[in-house]
């Protein structure tokens, strides 16, 4: 596969797309003081709040592009990722403007890039996918994902899609060159089909020798397809200890614990197994040496049997004694070698094993079943085996979290700012028991209206703020995303830092309404 890479990386410096647009947002203001606004005002802060996105997708396709300098690409790619999340709902159903659509697509092409470096060619061909359907003709998307088709092994798509390409720029030197590359690796595979089926019928010699080379072909099939789903696997895997270690660190943050990092979620869960390894160790030594006692006391029991055994030299008309298989007990009795005779000692050690009557009592009734932690406690009443089920916490979560928010204000330099209003809190919540175990699953959007209010109670700043991801994953990442957009008093230092304080308290109060959901359900 380091071939492959190879070949992913020698366009790298074409690829990765580290041009930015001019700056045109800015911090809209209005210089009425007055509570009525005129559709130009809202335009204009409708305006203003796009620009914002922009600018922050900007920040953040120039913040990949450095993680992607010092080859941190799994940064790279979540701050590309978090730059098309910015733009979201401004290019619906490719209405966007073209600085939106060149932005978008700068992201899109950066992230199949790095995916393909990684050697993670599905999600490349998916992130291509997506940006062909903001720009068929982009000329990058079409490279990348011709390129993808092809080390994927879809030859005849990979085909189609590098000649869209050139009829998009005939003289291409990139689609070019790919195309030649996936000209080669389809003579390659006839050759190599021709070369294994060719003299199957022939009458001559060298049929066994076409039957080893044809063989050797499909081991090499194989154990790329065996490489492939082992990678795939670990994947899956990976994946799922991500879910464990999310699942994790909500229920720290339930405790009022600081959530731990991946890495160290992961060192702790090798130390558990480590551990548990090593238990399960010990005690199976620990059955190993008891079961070697208890062999050593049974060849004693046996050997003092034996000395018991009385011979009567008298009484050998058959030879008996000399037969394997019989031996005399100690009441001159002859009998199998099997027939046990307990000794009075062993007797004494095992005590009276009769079967005893049991006595039909009150104390023997059948009791119903109790409901224990191992039969599920956190599922309902009926659902004792502890299965799947959800719970719809909608309304209680957006009750909850508007009467926390509708009273935040934060104070400084003689200002006060405020929550003046909680205009909405929409979205969708539930709790989860899957296998006895509690999932808490919430993606919630709001907005706030503020004021900033001087000691006189005089209007120093207004504006909104809203909630753009209140959710599980963004409060198991520790980064609730907020959004400011003014219409008053945005230029005044101390007007900013009043709301970035008051901004501060909505984060914090977002902290709390998760551990108040994780204790009410």
């Amino acid at each position: 596969m380091s071939s492959l890479t190879a070949e992913t990386t020698k366009v790298e410096a074409m690829n990765l797309d580290g041009g930015t647009n001019d700056d045109k947002s800015g911090n809209s203001s209005t210089s009425d003081d007055s509570d009525d606004e005129s559709d130009d005002e809202v335009k204009s802060v409708s305006t203003a709040a796009a620009e914002k996105k922009i600018v922050k997708a900007l920040g953040l396709k120039e913040e990949g592009n450095a993680f992607f300098k010092e080859k941190e690409y799994d940064k790279a790619i979540r701050s590309y990722r978090r730059g098309t999340v910015s733009l979201k709902g401004l290019n619906n159903s490719n209405t966007g403007d073209d600085q939106v659509k060149t932005l978008l697509l700068g992201l899109q092409n950066n992230m199949a890039m790095i995916y393909a470096k990684q050697e993670k060619y599905k999600q490349a061909l998916d992130v291509t996918k997506k940006a062909l359907e903001v720009d068929s003709e982009n000329l990058k998307a079409l490279f990348r994902k011709g390129q993808m088709q092809r080390l994927l092994g879809d030859y005849d798509a990979a085909k189609e899609t590098l000649k869209v390409g050139l009829k998009v720029d005939p003289e291409s030197k990139d689609i070019k060159k790919e195309m030649a590359l996936l000209k080669k690796k389809v003579d390659d595979e006839k050759k190599r089909a021709k070369k294994a089926f060719g003299g199957a019928f022939d009458k001559g010699t060298g049929g066994l020798y076409q039957d080893k080379e044809e063989e050797k072909r499909a081991k090499e099939i194989k154990k790329r397809d065996d490489e492939r789903k082992e990678k795939a696997k670990k994947e899956k895997e990976e994946k799922k200890k991500k879910r464990k270690w999310e699942d994790e660190c909500v229920s720290r943050m339930a405790k009022s614990e600081p959530p731990v990092s991946y890495d160290e979620w992961c060192k702790e869960l090798e130390e558990k197994e480590e551990a548990k390894k090593k238990k399960a160790k010990e005690e199976e030594d620990e059955k190993k040496a008891a079961k070697k006692e208890e062999e050593r006391l049974r060849r004693e029991a046996r050997k003092s049997k034996g000395e018991d055994i009385v011979k009567d030299d008298s009484d050998d008309d058959l030879g008996t004694d000399k037969v394997r298989g019989y031996k005399l007990t100690s009441d001159g009795r002859k009998t199998s070698f099997f027939n046990n005779e307990l000794t009075e000692e062993t007797k004494a050690l095992i005590g009276d094993i009769a079967p005893k009557p049991i006595n039909a009592s009150a104390s023997t009734a059948p009791s119903p079943i109790k409901h224990t932690e191992s039969t599920g406690s956190n599922a309902s009443a009926w659902n004792h085996a502890g299965t799947w089920e959800e719970k719809d916490t909608t309304d209680w979560c957006q009750e909850n979290l508007t009467e926390m928010l509708s009273t935040l204000e934060f104070s400084r330099s003689g200002l006060t700012a405020e929550v003046s209003e909680v205009k909405e809190v929409k979205g969708d919540a539930s709790v989860v028991v899957i296998r006895a175990k509690k999932r808490y699953v919430f993606d919630l959007t709001g907005e706030l209206h503020f004021t900033v209010k001087d000691s006189d109670g005089a209007v120093k700043g207004k504006g909104h703020l809203k909630l753009l991801d209140c959710s599980s994953t963004a409060a198991a990442e520790g980064d609730f995303d907020i959004e400011c957009a003014w219409k008053k008093g945005a230029g005044v230092a101390e007007v900013k830092e009043a709301v970035k304080g008051l901004t501060g308290e909505v984060d914090k109060a977002l902290e709390r309404f998760v551990v108040k959901f994780n204790e009410a359900f």
